[in-house]
């Protein structure tokens, strides 16, 4: 066990949470904490991202392409801040800002509306299994998830599996190039959870990710606070980390402050290679 294994191992000891941490940098891999899947919250939008990108390139489908919104396809109680600009209904959008609203905002709405389009969660399953990917399920829209506090559960993977598929899509060629810039671009947009992997980052690192928060229980635990993504230093080089936590009984802050910690020692070990 290296350096960086037992300082992860250090920092999530005796936590009130079930904790998995996975960091990939070129072919290695570095597995910490629990060996369950993980409820996921919002990150698996970028699932929904995955599969709609594929089906636009696959039907010869613009990105530019306008969807009209009719008011039965949106749900106020949802997080949505889509809604501060489009007012009034019927109103139209591009698959593009649907796509910048479900990633960089972490809306709720446009996720739905993109998961219809993609023709449901089925549709979103039976892709990723496609492209080689079985430990990642998928069930439940954000309706389904703010409707039923359960079933936050159920939308689940395990770490590695979700750092592996974002090394996957950007190492090889099952998107275009036009695409998977575009994915990039909205993922290092991302305004979510500047306190969690990003607080951990030198201010000349880029952080491609996708955050994860979830709902408290009447007992008070809160049920998934995740960040998954992928940094970009500044010679070029980029690893993948997730860090996802369950049924914490911390504060948000707690859980915050644990994923940058997480997130600055690795950038460290990595950058340095200290100790091994």
């Amino acid at each position: 066990m290296n350096w960086l294994n037992l300082k992860l191992n250090w920092l999530i000891l005796n936590k009130d949470a079930e904790i998995g941490i996975a960091i990939i940098k070129n072919q290695k891999e570095w597995l910490i904490g629990s060996n369950n899947l993980l409820p996921m919250l919002s990150v698996f939008k970028y699932f929904v991202a995955l599969k709609i990108l594929d089906k636009l390139e696959k039907e010869k489908i613009s990105l530019n392409k306008e969807i009209t919104i009719h008011k039965n396809m949106i749900n106020e109680k949802l997080y949505s801040p889509m809604l501060a600009k489009y007012r009034t209904f019927p109103f139209k959008i591009s698959i593009t800002n649907l796509l910048k609203y479900m990633i960089s905002e972490s809306d709720n709405n446009a996720c739905d509306i993109l998961i219809n389009y993609a023709g449901g969660t089925k549709e979103i399953q039976k892709y990723i299994n496609s492209i080689g990917f079985v430990n990642v399920e998928i069930s439940e829209t954000e309706l389904d998830m703010n409707n039923e506090i359960e079933k936050q559960y159920l939308n689940k993977a395990h770490p590695i599996d979700i750092i592996r598929i974002m090394k996957f899509v950007r190492d090889k060629n099952i998107l275009s190039d036009y695409s998977r810039k575009f994915l990039d671009e909205i993922m290092i947009s991302t305004v979510t959870g500047n306190d969690k992997l990003k607080a951990g980052l030198p201010q000349d690192a880029i952080l491609g990710h996708k955050t994860g928060s979830s709902s408290r229980k009447q007992n008070g635990v809160k049920i998934a606070d995740n960040d998954v993504g992928y940094v970009l230093t500044l010679n070029g080089e980029v690893y993948y980390i997730a860090v996802m936590i369950k049924d914490s009984k911390m504060s948000d802050d707690e859980n915050a402050k644990l994923i940058s910690e997480i997130s600055k020692t690795t950038y460290m070990y990595l950058k340095n290679r200290i100790f091994d």
